[in-house]
């Protein structure tokens, strides 16, 4: 796909990468062949041009488990077999699937802005790699609902951090493919076992209006946009994005499995994991950056997340 998009493009692919011509995009799109047999496609592509991806449909059953970031100016249709979602003004951070059974495409406007990793794999990759007894299960009921389920799987803190660790890591990094790797298994082993989880749910299927959802994502946004800092109340919240304090809360459940401020706590602990882990910082100035004028508060609020002391950590590292 990435040497058929660079041909049309008339552009060189180098170290299994090309960089797109400047009146089409400002970015790239790369592949990669895992040791573990995975193929993976990450992108990172603001558009200069109107433009359409499509993939058609094909009789060789395999899967595109996708993760995405995109921020869309104006509009985009997405479309799998006949059923369309059009988004418009807003950016959305969606983690779906795909089979290679239906037809697929994006069609957006000049200045909207994707980046992605996209994991290619088959039914067999998953039953020898991931601890899942019901495989054909998950993929025959996630797959049948389609655009139901669209936006079924937010991405939250934990999947941006291990995206945000895949674009970041250079390929002249030692550990390259070992980094890769071990994000790309992470992303797709929380995927599926969250998606899973949700299916035993009775309340799996009572689906959340599109408007609901756009709600719910957007007070996700304001509370990690900066995790250093004091999160608005519940009540500013709800009046940020119009919608009443309970509806909320029970949405913003559904939605991230977890209470709006437990969600938040636990989101700036793992930034505060991701700065020790660095070793550029000590205990007392991460726990003052995060507000906390208590050490001690500091300490239990992250000893309760990871089940070890800050300073423990440092010791390690």
């Amino acid at each position: 796909m990435v040497k058929d998009m660079a041909s049309q493009l008339n552009v060189p692919i180098v170290d299994n990468r090309f960089t797109f011509p400047e009146e089409v995009a400002d970015g790239y799109s790369m592949y990669l062949n895992l040791p573990n047999g995975l193929q993976v496609h990450i992108f990172d592509i603001k558009f200069n041009q109107d433009w359409r991806y499509a993939r058609h449909k094909n009789e060789t059953e395999f899967y595109t488990l996708r993760f995405d970031e995109l921020v869309i100016p104006d509009s985009m249709i997405i479309t799998i077999d006949d059923e369309k979602i059009r988004e418009t003004n807003t950016s959305r951070n969606i983690a779906y699937l795909t089979s290679s059974l239906f037809d697929w495409s994006y069609m957006g406007t000049k200045g909207s802005h994707c980046k992605g990793v996209h994991i290619l794999f088959d039914k067999e990759f998953l039953r020898k790699y991931l601890d899942l007894s019901k495989v054909e299960d998950v993929l025959t009921t996630y797959i049948s609902l389609r655009v139901e389920n669209f936006t079924i799987m937010p991405l939250d803190s934990k999947f941006k951090r291990w995206m945000d660790s895949i674009y970041e890591t250079e390929p002249s990094n030692h550990m390259y493919m070992t980094i890769i790797t071990n994000r790309i298994m992470l992303l797709g082993e929380r995927f599926f076992t969250l998606i899973y989880e949700k299916m035993k749910n009775p309340a799996f299927r009572v689906p959340l209006s599109q408007e609901d959802i756009d709600r719910v994502m957007r007070v996700e946004h304001i509370l990690t946009k900066d995790i250093f800092q004091p999160a608005p109340s519940i009540q500013q919240l709800a009046k940020m994005v119009a919608i009443s304090e309970s509806k909320l809360k029970k949405d913003f459940k559904v939605m991230y499995g977890a209470p709006i401020y437990e969600y938040y706590q636990r989101t700036r602990m793992q930034a505060a994991q991701d700065k020790l882990l660095t070793g550029r910082f000590s205990v007392k100035e991460v726990a003052m950056e995060l507000g906390y004028s208590n050490l001690s508060n500091f300490t239990i609020a992250f000893k309760k997340e990871f089940g070890i002391l800050p300073s423990q950590l440092l010791a390690t590292l």
